[in-house]
């Protein structure tokens, strides 16, 4: 049985800690029992399926963006995702929960995902059971 005095802290802990950090870990929690891999665990030339929310959308044709790009965060880091050639994709906006399918790479220093499968989720990523929902 724990002591009391980590429930406590635990407690004071959760009461006190930025809002960012408590939504982080419970987004982690839900992405973790998906079953799909985890932004802080994958390296460049991995294919990995990841899930997550989208945080920005930036579209155009500027040099820097070639064409949608999301930033995908699951609560252990955000990827990158990025379909070439395309200026909006519908359903692909902020707050929204998706599921990607790709290769990593890197793109000025960070993790970056082209022209993956995606799969746009209903509500917050659930446990899947044998692959299936």
């Amino acid at each position: 049985m724990p002591s009391l005095n980590r429930v406590i802290r635990k407690l004071s802990a959760h009461l006190t800690d930025p809002v960012e950090v408590l939504d982080a870990a419970e987004l982690a929690g839900c992405v973790s029992s998906t079953g799909c891999a985890q932004v802080r665990d994958v390296v460049r030339g991995d294919r990995v399926t990841l899930t997550g929310r989208v945080r920005t959308v930036l579209s155009g044709g500027a040099e820097d963006h070639l064409g949608v790009t999301a930033e995908v965060f699951d609560g252990t880091g955000s990827i990158d995702v990025c379909w070439l050639g395309r200026r909006v994709i519908p359903g692909i906006d902020t707050g929204r929960y998706i599921r990607v399918t790709g290769r990593v790479g890197t793109r000025g220093g960070r993790h970056v995902m082209f022209n993956p499968r995606y799969e746009l989720l209903a509500g917050q990523p659930r446990r899947t059971v044998e692959g299936k929902r």
